[in-house]
């Protein structure tokens, strides 16, 4: 037991010095190779830097490409490089100017005003008009439509008349003119501008969607900087440059190939032979880590950690027994080890988590206490739920199949065994595994939250609201009134300190509920080959790949 525990320690040792030489002063190669790459790109020519292929990837095959029915990062980093919206997200982001070129609030928060580029064109050649958004935003409040973004507009003044079939249009919805949008919000919604920003609102054409009805997804038709071309499922997704993108002209890159590969190990071998350019999925191969950070190494210039906005959690189906009660909940909560799990299983390059909101984010609580390792507490709260000999029968905890995944869950198996609750494990893949959750067939079930936009509100709101149950968000199923009341008040509230305070405080009485055993918080480890330039991933998501250009000795 001592020497297990020594060597755990050795190996958090290890990974704390390893991850500071990441993010410190770094000499020698990693020095010579950031100049060199700075000197290629000072001379390569505007007009050299034209051509080539990306070879990207993404580790499953995306459960849709429209983007009304996106709720994952798998779907939404092939969308935003097909489909383009009024604003989009900078590399710190900050809401800027997309299709809309500029924009006017008023004075009560209630009006926004958008004013529309001339000559954006769809990728049939058509031109965006003001239509085009009223037909989008009413798209996703349609109950034809079965989104499962309908919250992002339900704040839009006569969406919910709309919605219940009371009202044949959306009266916040209106064009001014050809080039003049208007959203009115029944309410002030902080955030507003933040969730137009989010792929689901990315304008989509009419006749196309009509043309292809349901099959939109597999022949997606945007505005953005890439064409569809292909799409083998589980095998990849090919783009192609648009030649009359609005911003400057056509992307730097002639294509654009995401190659579909699961698993983390097969996807390292591929980048390490240059045949994928970047591997950004969090599932770097555990015995390569060390390799793959050191900072003079072969990865240096390579390698990047970047903090994200994501919780990765174990969630209870809230409704079905025994995790209906919150005891249970809390108890298992005490038995889950994160920092070992954190250290060990995930080789130290993450953060153990002790609530909902990743440092990253605005209203990020370091007091919370949350749930530390404890297996007297554990056996004592189960005992008080009227399960003295740990609970009995078995437990399904499904996950999608991934080997980090795997790791993880089985380690949470192992813990949950020491205070008597016996868990099995079931693995699929992502599409028919996103089904199970959002239709409420789980037991426990891992899923991770990689925020939409940097607000608490896309947490705890999409998350934890009851109106949100099921495939809106909330897989739990949890319900609290209290929790609600406060979550509504709260997306209506001025920015500021009062609002910060309120969210913490919605954010510990979830804890208190139980309805996660939040995991870790997200850091992103990531390779990005040195000959790829302007590849930008944020503390949210890869940008999009219109500035990305390829030196052309490697094309």
């Amino acid at each position: 037991m001592m020497k297990k525990r020594l060597s755990i320690l050795l190996v958090v040792a290890l990974m704390a010095v390893l991850v500071t030489a990441c993010g410190g002063n770094q000499e020698g190669k990693v020095e010579k190779d950031s100049k060199n790459k700075q000197e290629v790109a000072k001379e390569v020519s505007e007009q050299d830097k034209y051509g080539g292929v990306f070879q990207g990837r993404v580790k499953a095959d995306p459960p849709t490409l429209d983007p009304a029915m996106a709720t994952d990062t798998t779907s939404s980093r092939v969308i935003r490089n097909i489909f383009d919206g009024l604003v989009q997200f900078d590399k710190d982001l900050n809401v800027i100017p997309a299709i809309a070129k500029s924009w006017n609030i008023s004075e009560d928060s209630l009006v926004w005003t958008f004013n529309l580029r001339k000559g954006v064109k769809f990728h049939n050649g058509r031109e965006v008009k003001a239509d085009d958004f009223v037909y989008t935003f009413t798209r996703i409040l349609n109950s034809k439509t079965k989104s499962p973004r309908t919250w992002l507009f339900e704040g839009v003044k006569g969406a919910k008349e709309f919605m219940e079939g009371k009202a044949d249009k959306v009266t916040g919805l209106k064009v001014l003119d050809d080039y003049t949008f208007q959203v009115t919000l029944a309410e002030p919604f902080t955030p507003f501008l933040s969730v137009l920003a989010m792929e689901n609102a990315y304008v989509v054409p009419r006749e196309e969607v009509e043309k292809y009805g349901e099959e939109f997804a597999q022949y997606p038709v945007g505005a953005g900087p890439f064409k569809f071309v292909e799409w083998k499922h589980d095998d990849k997704v090919v783009l192609e440059k648009n030649e009359d993108y609005y911003v400057e002209g056509r992307p730097y890159l002639d294509k654009v190939v995401y190659r579909i590969i699961p698993e983390g190990s097969s996807a390292f071998a591929e980048y390490e032979q240059g045949n994928v350019y970047q591997n950004v999925d969090d599932d770097l191969p555990a015995g390569q880590i060390t390799r793959i950070m050191d900072p003079n190494g072969d990865f240096a210039v390579d390698f990047k950690s970047i903090p994200r906005l994501g919780t990765f959690y174990i969630g209870f189906n809230t409704q079905k027994e025994p995790f209906n009660n919150k005891k249970v909940r809390q108890a298992i909560n005490y038995a889950v080890n994160r920092k070992v799990l954190a250290a060990v299983v995930m080789n130290g390059v993450v953060k153990p988590a002790n609530g909902i909101l990743p440092p990253t984010m605005p209203g990020y609580n370091p007091d919370l206490e949350g749930y530390e390792y404890n297996l007297e507490k554990a056996k004592k709260l189960l005992a008080e739920a009227g399960y003295k000999d740990g609970l009995p029968g078995q437990f399904e905890l499904a996950y999608n199949t991934d080997k980090k995944n795997q790791r993880i869950v089985e380690a949470i198996q192992s813990n949950l065994k020491q205070i008597g609750v016996n868990v099995r494990l079931i693995n699929m893949d992502w599409g028919t595994y996103i089904k199970k959750v959002d239709n409420g067939e789980t037991q426990m079930y891992r899923l991770a939250w990689i925020a939409d936009y940097p607000d608490p509100d896309n947490f705890l709101y999409v998350l934890f609201h009851s109106k949100n149950a099921g495939p809106g968000g909330n897989g739990a199923f949890y319900k609290n009134s209290e929790v609600d009341q406060m979550l509504d008040k709260a997306r209506s509230m001025k920015p500021g300190k009062d609002r910060i305070a309120l969210y913490q405080k919605i954010e510990k009485q979830i804890v208190e509920d139980a309805p996660w055993i939040p995991v870790y918080y997200y850091t992103a480890p990531i390779l990005v080959k040195p000959f790829v330039n302007n590849y930008v991933f944020t503390a949210q998501s890869a940008l999009p790949l219109t500035n990305v250009w390829i030196d052309p000795n490697h094309r």
